[in-house]
C-alpha cells in the first residue's frame, strides 16, 4: 500500500509558506499604517537606531559620542568626537537599517526572542544614564526599555517574536524610505543638512550619488535578510520529517 505524501509547510528551494505569508501580511500592515499614530513610535525608534548607529560606529573606529537626542517630529542628532568620520557618517541610515534586519531575521528563532530584547534594553539604558540627553530623549528610550522588559520576559515568546519582527520590518522599510526621501526626493528642492551631504562636503562626492549607492546597499541587504527569514528553520525542517516519519 503506497504511503500518503504528508503536506508540508515548505516551498521550493526551502521557503517557508507560512514565514511568507506572515512577512507578507506585516509588510501590507505597515505600508497601510504607515502615517498613523501606531506606527510612530516605531518610526522614533527607528531614528533612535540612526542616532546610536553613528555612536557605535564612532566607538569602533577609537572615537567617542559626546551626546544623542532625538525628538517627537523623528528628527535626530548625534554628537561624536574622533574615530573615522566617513564611516561614522555612514552609519546612520545603514545602521539603522543594519539593527532592523538583524531584528526581524533572529525573530524567527525563538530561543533568540529574549536574548534580542535583552540587548536591546541594555543597549537604551546605558544610552539613558551616559550620553541620551534632553527630558525626551531619556523618558522615550526609558518606556521603550520597559517595553523591551515586557515583551521580552513577560510575554509568550510566540507574541513577543511577532512584536520583534515587526519592528524590524518596520525599521528596514522606514530605512529604505528615509535614504529615499532625505536625501534624493527632497535634494535641491529645500537646503536640509543630512548624512549624505555631511559625506559630500567630506569626500567631494555629489550628496545624491552617494544617496543613490547607500539605497542600493540598503536594498539589497533587506532583501537579503527577507531571503533568509523565509527560508525553512532547522526546527520546522525537524518538525516535518517527524510529520513525514
Amino acid at each position: 500500500m503506497a504511503s500518503r505524501k504528508p503536506e508540508t509547510s515548505d516551498l521550493s528551494d526551502g521557503i517557508s509558506l507560512q514565514s511568507v505569508i506572515l512577512q507578507f501580511s506585516l509588510m501590507c500592515a505597515v505600508l497601510y499604517f504607515w502615517s498613523s499614530p501606531f506606527i510612530h513610535p516605531v518610526k522614533i525608534m527607528v531614528v533612535l537606531f540612526h542616532e546610536m548607529g553613528h555612536g557605535l560606529m564612532a566607538l569602533l573606529t577609537g572615537g567617542k559620542v559626546l551626546a544623542i537626542s532625538i525628538a517627537v517630529d523623528e528628527g535626530g542628532g548625534c554628537q561624536t568626537e574622533g574615530g573615522l568620520p566617513l564611516l561614522i557618517v555612514s552609519a546612520g541610515y545603514l545602521g539603522s537599517m543594519f539593527f532592523g534586519g538583524v531584528i526581524l531575521y533572529l525573530s524567527r528563532f525563538r530561543v533568540f526572542v529574549p536574548m534580542v530584547y535583552g540587548i536591546l534594553t541594555l543597549m537604551l539604558i546605558s544610552a539613558t544614564f551616559t550620553v541620551l540627553e534632553g527630558s525626551y530623549s531619556k523618558t522615550f528610550a526609558g518606556v521603550l526599555a520597559t517595553i523591551f522588559i515586557f515583551l521580552g520576559f513577560l510575554t509568550p515568546v510566540a507574541i513577543g517574536g511577532l512584536v520583534l519582527r515587526a519592528i524590524g520590518t518596520v525599521s528596514c522599510v522606514y530605512s529604505i524610505y528615509d535614504i529615499y526621501w532625505d536625501i534624493l526626493a527632497r535634494h535641491g528642492t529645500q537646503a536640509v543638512r543630512n548624512d549624505a551631504v555631511i559625506f559630500s562636503d567630506m569626500s567631494g562626492i555629489p550628496a545624491q550619488s552617494i544617496g543613490m549607492a547607500w539605497l542600493a546597499g540598503a536594498i539589497v541587504f533587506f532583501l537579503f535578510v527577507l531571503r533568509l527569514t523565509v527560508k525553512v528553520t532547522a526546527e520546522e525542517s525537524a518538525q516535518m520529517r517527524g510529520a513525514a516519519a
